[in-house]
């Protein structure tokens, strides 16, 4: 099955509900055991949801994420019923940690899916915890833990799709084929209001008679996925030779730190908020983070830089978002391409 596989029609899916495994149900409880950390792994869940919230509605939904952001990023999905928030740093409260998986044990669940292929913990605790229809994927020395087990080999590549593509495959019984999800959107479902308040802030930040697209920065990112702000200042002076009118603003991390105070900056330490602003501005611009992939949940052209990742695996997916080969050596070379995507 190759990557560029179209996703099915939405009529496609709708059809598909009543192929929904017997044991589970037109109204089954769901638990998605997913306890990671990361912002960017916790969005690009949201392809699961809007499939399992579009195709089962009467479904109840929960959320075992360690992720602090996670009951922000799944707020305004109707079916997601809680989130359960495990402590940041486990290791460091661990009597938090476990009376939370209590709570959660307490529940016996219709179906626990195991979105990931690769995480051992993810796997221990859809073990552990009581389901009457569990379902994961199939790989090497972890087929064990799960009732419905599907090779990973044929899935999509790209991260935000495969957990839809198991879904298909285990719980509504679609073949291979019918199952690719490649073309998935990643979403948080901003409200009017939540737009209102990036677009205020856009006006507080640069002059709202100036005429001009708002391109947003970050440049922060982890290891080796990170820029230098050297990098930064040359791609953005390309930017501005190729684009006049753009209008720069820096996303800055939850501690207001500026990498780039010659431009007008916004933080916050709540997610949504982050998200409107983003949302507000014509282009948003970082490197492969978790940041891009809340970008991309947005209805804003989200371009993700990539230098040591792989874009198969990672780039936004929504719209006109589009991942970037990027080299350290080469900003301008960036920057020229990216004034071309601004058009």
């Amino acid at each position: 099955m190759g990557d560029n596989a179209p996703m099915l029609p939405a009529e496609t899916l709708r059809a598909a509900a009543p192929r929904v495994r017997p044991e589970v149900g037109a109204r089954p409880t769901i638990l998605i055991c997913r306890p990671n950390t990361r912002l960017g792994n916790t969005v690009l869940l949201t392809p699961l949801v809007e499939e399992l919230q579009n195709t089962l509605p009467e479904a109840r939904i929960e959320i075992l994420s360690a992720c602090p952001a996670a009951a922000e990023v799944f707020r305004e999905f109707a079916a997601v019923r809680r989130v359960h928030a495990l402590p940041f740093r486990g290791a460091r409260h661990p009597l938090r940690y476990l009376r939370t998986l209590l709570q959660v044990r307490r529940v016996r669940y219709d179906v626990i899916i195991d979105p990931c292929p690769n995480s051992w913990t993810a796997r221990f605790l859809t073990r552990w915890l009581a389901g009457r229809l569990k379902i994961g994927f199939a790989i090497a020395r972890r087929r064990q833990g799960v009732d419905v087990s599907i090779p990973f080999q044929g899935a999509p590549r790209h991260m935000g799709a495969y957990p839809v593509y198991l879904t298909r495959r285990a719980l509504f019984n679609l073949d291979p084929k019918s199952s690719s999800a490649d073309e998935v959107t990643l979403s948080v479902r901003l409200t009017e209001a939540e737009r209102a308040f990036g677009r205020e802030q856009i006006g507080r930040l640069v002059a709202p008679a100036a005429p001009g697209r708002v391109v947003a920065v970050a440049t922060h990112a982890t290891g080796a996925k990170r820029f230098g702000l050297e990098w930064w200042r040359r791609l953005i002076a390309e930017l501005r030779t190729r684009v006049p009118d753009a209008r720069l603003i820096e996303i800055r991390p939850p501690s207001g730190h500026a990498s780039l105070p010659e431009l007008p900056g916004f933080s916050s330490r709540h997610t949504r908020q982050v998200a409107a602003v983003i949302d507000a501005a014509e282009c948003f611009v970082c490197a492969d983070s978790g940041l891009m992939h809340l970008a991309a949940a947005t209805d804003t052209l989200t371009v993700g830089l990539f230098k040591v990742t792989q874009p198969e695996l990672y780039a936004p997916r929504r719209g006109r978002s589009c991942a970037l080969s990027a080299s350290d050596a080469a900003p301008e070379a960036t920057g020229e391409r990216l004034a071309q995507l601004i058009g």
